[in-house]
């Protein structure tokens, strides 16, 4: 909180002015405020006609006005420093124009805005616009994706983001409309590509299964130790004393149900996390849920491709693994509806044709953990995006037949 204080004043300081407070005169430029600033653009010309810091979220907000077109990367520039120089959270930039001065169309500056948004907003995955088309009306920007994932960029709020965004630059509000528009051949080389990541990720699982069953066997048969120079403690009664029979040893409690249903033990670090808290960069995750729904199906090479929806309590996510063929599939997805909970360790990533986020998992343990329960209709409408897809699911839980409710 001091801290904080402290990085205020020092702002209020250098400004000239109380933070909050807008100046309409003796408005200083950047560079005359911050002359530590190194550039050679023109930002440094601009004039900071207010600023304003949100206590609440460590924000500082920002208003230039400039009589000249400022590049998009310059001001992304500006923010970095700003952010690094004063520790704050979050920075606002908005600019206001002389209204002689030409600014770029929001066509031509397309990949800029994107790139931009990719640093201020990385959660919501903007790069998945970037090779869209676009078309600018006078109040919509129609954006026409070639790829799967529009729904995913509507629930990560990628079109309110780029709302404000292209506000802030521009001056303008448009209404954001994000839809796709696939054409055969879009269709076909998605599903070529994940066939292709499918056949890939089969063998990788393999692969892993391979080593892990070499391991196994080399750690059941570790040689016996045998020192001549040792010679073990003896007395009358032997020095190993019998176990009792009647002593009960309790296990871990987090060892005592822990069934491989998929994969072998490893020695690897794990990455608990949330379900609401994944993102398409995590690398190797580690979940703890409930089923909610479950299923195999055969693939084109004629391996078993499991489809599984997992819920911990923060949200749901789609699944998936795979066995050798359908018949070892249908033995796992057995396994796991007899299972109260499910530990689930494998990759995170964007599925590009189902538009969301997916996970891809080599190991499914069964284990007691104790999980919420689905929550009802009313509860989902009050936070929508987390719990992002619980009342389609739980419409489908209260119908089937195949899970039991624990």
């Amino acid at each position: 909180m001091f801290a904080f204080f402290i990085v205020k004043k020092v702002v209020e300081l250098q400004l000239g002015m109380k933070a909050g407070i807008i100046m309409a005169e003796n408005a200083k430029k950047i560079g005359e405020i911050f002359s530590d600033y190194n550039t050679s653009s023109n930002i440094k010309y601009a004039q900071v006609k207010g600023l304003n810091v949100i206590k609440k979220t460590n924000t500082l907000q920002v208003l230039l006005y400039f009589d000249e077109y400022i590049e998009i990367k310059e001001i992304w520039f500006f923010e970095k420093f700003l952010k690094e120089r004063f520790q704050f959270q979050d920075i606002d930039i908005k600019i206001e124009y002389h209204e002689k001065v030409e600014k770029k169309e929001i066509k031509d500056e397309w990949k800029n805005i994107i790139a931009y948004m990719a640093h201020k907003y990385p959660l919501a995955k903007p790069m998945l616009l970037l090779k869209s088309d676009i078309e600018v009306t006078e109040k919509e920007i129609n954006i026409y994706m070639h790829i799967k994932g529009a729904d995913f960029l509507k629930a990560k709020k990628a079109d309110k983001e780029l709302q404000k965004l292209i506000k802030n630059i521009f001056g303008r509000e448009y209404v954001i409309d994000i839809s796709e528009k696939l054409s055969e051949e879009d269709i076909k080389q998605i599903k070529e590509k994940i066939e292709k990541e499918e056949a890939q990720l089969v063998a990788h699982i393999e692969e892993n299964n391979r080593k892990n069953a070499i391991e196994a066997q080399i750690s059941e048969h570790v040689p016996e130790y045998n020192d001549i120079d040792y010679a073990p403690p003896t007395d009358l009664e032997g020095y190993i004393p019998e176990m009792p029979n009647d002593i009960d040893i309790p296990m871990p409690e987090n060892e005592q149900i822990k069934q491989y249903i998929l994969g072998k033990p490893s020695k690897a670090k794990e990455n608990n996390i949330k379900i609401k808290d994944i993102t398409a960069n995590d690398s190797k995750v580690t979940l703890e849920g409930r089923i909610v729904t479950v299923d195999v199906k055969e693939t084109k090479s004629g391996k078993g491709m499991i489809v599984l929806e997992l819920y911990d309590g923060s949200g749901t996510i789609t699944c998936k693994s795979f066995s050798k063929d359908l018949a070892e599939g249908k033995e796992i997805v057995e396994k796991i509806q007899n299972a109260k909970a499910i530990k689930l360790i494998g990759k995170a990533g964007l599925d590009t044709y189902v538009g969301d986020i997916t996970v891809i998992a080599n190991t499914i343990i069964e284990t007691n953990t104790e999980v919420p329960e689905l929550p009802t209709e009313e509860e989902v409408e009050d936070t929508p995006l987390i719990l992002r897809n619980i009342t389609k699911h739980n419409r489908k839980f209260s119908k089937s037949t195949r899970f039991r409710s624990r």
